[in-house]
């Protein structure tokens, strides 16, 4: 016989239990890397990738701006060339400061850090702490080169580092050299535009290193 008419759409059935949860995937990468400047070991909690001498250009002539860590076991590609910039460690020039006068003409030590816990760094300048919720990797004073005329002539204008409140000393390098030079960083309030107070005229910076 002739086929039926389509019956009329059924009622939706109930609603399935819910699924097992998933597995837990896979921790996301992180991590960051400083240079912890002044000491040849990392701070607690982080690894150490190297650690070496800072080097930089000499302070009368040109070349890099900036404060290397240059490792203490080091490998080449080429031989020597005639043309180059050349590279020479950090002297610590701390005569006048009580908080480094140990470490005066001494050389700069560095050491390259890995955090595997953090995701984010600041160097909170001007202070020696960090916010709340940060850690401090380690604290001390910022420093750079020297304006001209203090100790002689200065040429170079380099990065600001963070040394670390317990500089040392490369091991077997001597004092003195008048190399690259690392200057410790004070406030001038005549005539700077800073807001005096609550900056104090001659007062050097500190800094933290701060990671979360």
């Amino acid at each position: 016989g002739l086929q039926g008419d389509r019956g009329s759409p059924g009622y939706p059935g109930f609603k399935g239990h819910k699924g097992e949860i998933g597995l837990k995937g896979e921790r996301g990468k992180s991590g960051i890397t400083f240079t912890r400047w002044g000491r040849p070991h990392c701070p607690s909690g982080t690894a150490t990738l190297y650690s070496g001498a800072a080097a930089g250009s000499r302070h009368n002539r040109g070349g890099t701006n900036d404060y290397l860590c240059l490792p203490s076991t080091p490998s080449y590609l080429s031989s020597s060339i005639q043309s180059h910039s050349p590279l020479t460690g950090v002297e610590y020039e701390t005569w006048w400061s009580s908080a480094y006068i140990r470490a005066n003409y001494d050389n700069m030590p560095c050491a390259v850090c890995y955090a595997s816990t953090r995701s984010a760094m600041f160097l909170h300048q001007a202070s020696y702490t960090c916010p709340s919720g940060w850690s401090r990797e380690y604290y001390g004073y910022l420093m750079s080169e020297a304006i001209d005329g203090l100790g002689g002539s200065h040429n170079s204008t380099r990065s600001t580092i963070c040394v670390d409140s317990g500089a040392r000393a490369v091991p077997n390098t001597g004092k003195g050299g008048n190399i690259a030079l690392a200057y410790m960083l004070s406030v001038e309030c005549s005539g700077s535009q800073l807001p005096c107070p609550p900056y104090q005229d001659g007062r050097i910076l500190p800094c933290a290193l701060c990671t979360k």
